[in-house]
């Protein structure tokens, strides 16, 4: 779940987080952010100070040994990040936040024909009404490639989905209230809230089904947001 989001620009993070930039490279409004690609996320420094930098979409701990980053470490399960390997650390003491304006979910239970004529699942586009910037819960990790090149890494949590949308997929990002935000990065937040945390996230999630343009990753722009007539 969760394959592909929309990512807000350099500019309406700093605005909504009230921050400025340590390494951005001048992040622009994304609408197809996909796996294994840079992307923005949010944590505290060694001060204690919020800062927006670049990561890896996709979590490569610190003590992996193999040259090739692990497959398939894009998001966690939120009820087992705790005692799996993979996240435990990262969820224990290297937390963050992604910023999104919204995600996209295939249904498998509804199909629909691409420009291709090959028959796909149908997209939807989910977002919030309430806020235009929302925050994934994540976790983070920088590991040191085989070059001695630091990679710092994201991913993100997941939950069982809202009940407006658990009919497009039965997961969903844990998506934050704001009043959570400091309680999620502190680094002295410990297991039992953080686990209440999650599961007091935000569900106030609409969705609408948009074009299978979304499907090719190199496709860009906010068209792929628009709504379109299923059935």
């Amino acid at each position: 779940m969760c394959g592909r989001y929309v990512s807000p620009s350099q500019r309406a993070i700093e605005d909504y987080w009230h921050i400025g930039a340590r390494e951005s490279g001048g992040w622009v409004e994304r609408f197809n952010v996909a796996p294994t690609t840079q992307v923005p996320i949010l944590r505290l420094d060694r001060q204690g100070e919020l800062e927006l930098l670049s990561a890896r979409w996709g979590l490569i701990p610190f003590w992996w040994k193999d040259a090739k980053p692990p497959a398939h470490a894009f998001f966690a399960r939120s009820e087992e990040a705790h005692h799996k390997p993979m996240w435990r650390q990262g969820l224990r003491s290297q937390r963050c936040l992604m910023p999104l304006r919204g995600w996209y979910e295939w249904n498998a239970s509804e199909s629909v024909r691409n420009a291709s004529g090959r028959l796909v699942h149908q997209p939807y586009y989910l977002h919030s009404p309430n806020d235009p910037v929302l925050a994934m819960a994540a976790l983070w990790s920088t590991w040191t490639a085989p070059d001695g090149h630091p990679v710092t890494s994201c991913a993100l949590l997941t939950r069982p989905a809202a009940p407006a949308i658990s009919d497009i997929n039965p997961r969903m990002p844990v998506l934050l209230h704001p009043g959570q935000f400091s309680l999620w990065l502190a680094s002295d937040t410990k297991g039992e809230a953080l686990q209440r945390a999650m599961e007091q996230a935000r569900e106030d999630v609409v969705a609408h089904p948009v074009s299978t343009r979304v499907n090719d990753v190199r496709n860009e722009g906010e068209d792929l947001l628009e709504a379109v007539e299923t059935g």
